[in-house]
């Protein structure tokens, strides 16, 4: 049996967009400079929530395929995905009450400029965007999961990149911040979006979305899961040879590792080719 020819790879790089088409698939990361004045006044009237500090508005990542199928990740529609009523602000200081007024005693002046009538954590739930489908195909419940196992063996890497959609430093007290990290192999793509944030004294919140598409299936499988867990039982699990450097706990995936497991997780996939149409091996 003669080998399979390899799949042509064309690379991306037009201005801010870097980029691969492969297998039939264009994957796309553009960005960008935070936005400018006139740029925020036009982003500020589509939302009902302030931007944060760090708004990359015109950053997205785009996946899409020969077949007519197209998803990204955008921030204008993370942040649509934050809660903007006045209950919002007051999530955290109900759910970590006790984790609150020590924080707040300790820090009283500082901290009462922090709670806002919405969400100021920006505590995302956003999955992604479906821009276009076969069939008018949308995200379904499955029972199949991503292979973790298959992820972790060793294969070239034809394209990565890591893109920041915004960022917050919730008034010195911490941050917020989303970003989607992505890797194209021969065999076929996965992407992570990951919600990142770290209230000082209070808590820890992991929202991520992980995406996978294995080449010559029709489908891709979409994983969104969310953990959180108190600031004094993470910043307990920090190695006791660290004495008072606390600097592990901004790294998101060292904090991840920490984490119990998920209080919220829904598992999907999505035909990503037309009915009866043969995917390209």
């Amino acid at each position: 049996m003669s080998n399979p020819v390899p799949a042509v790879i064309k690379n991306i790089h037009e201005g801010p967009t870097r980029g691969i088409i492969t297998h039939g698939w264009k994957i796309t990361s553009t960005k960008l400079p935070i936005l400018n004045a006139k740029e925020i006044e036009r982003a500020q009237a589509e939302l009902d929530i302030p931007l944060p500090e760090m708004f990359f508005g015109n950053n997205r990542i785009t996946i899409s395929n020969e077949h007519g199928f197209e998803l990204e990740f955008s921030p204008m529609e993370a942040l649509k995905h934050v809660d903007a009523s006045k209950e919002g602000g007051d999530k955290v200081k109900l759910a970590y009450s006790e984790e609150w007024k020590k924080k707040s005693e300790r820090n009283h002046e500082h901290v009462k400029d922090v709670v806002k009538p919405y969400d100021w954590t920006y505590s995302t739930s956003y999955r992604c965007t479906v821009k276009l489908a076969p069939d008018g195909q949308d995200f379904k419940p499955t029972t199949d999961r991503i292979n973790i196992e298959k992820l972790k063996l060793p294969e070239p890497i034809n394209f990565y990149d890591e893109n920041i959609l915004f960022e917050d430093e919730l008034a010195d007290n911490g941050t917020a911040m989303l970003n989607v990290k992505m890797r194209v192999m021969p065999s076929g793509f996965f992407v992570l979006q990951r919600f990142f944030l770290r209230v000082d004294d209070v808590l820890f919140r992991l929202n991520e979305t992980r995406i996978y598409h294995e080449f010559g299936t029709d489908y891709l499988i979409r994983e969104y899961s969310s953990r959180e867990e108190t600031y004094d039982k993470i910043r307990a699990a920090l190695p006791p040879y660290k004495g008072d450097d606390i600097s592990q706990l901004t790294d998101p995936d060292w904090v991840s590792s920490k984490l119990p497991p998920p209080r919220e997780q829904i598992i999907e996939k999505i035909n990503v080719v037309p009915s009866n149409t043969e995917q390209p091996k």
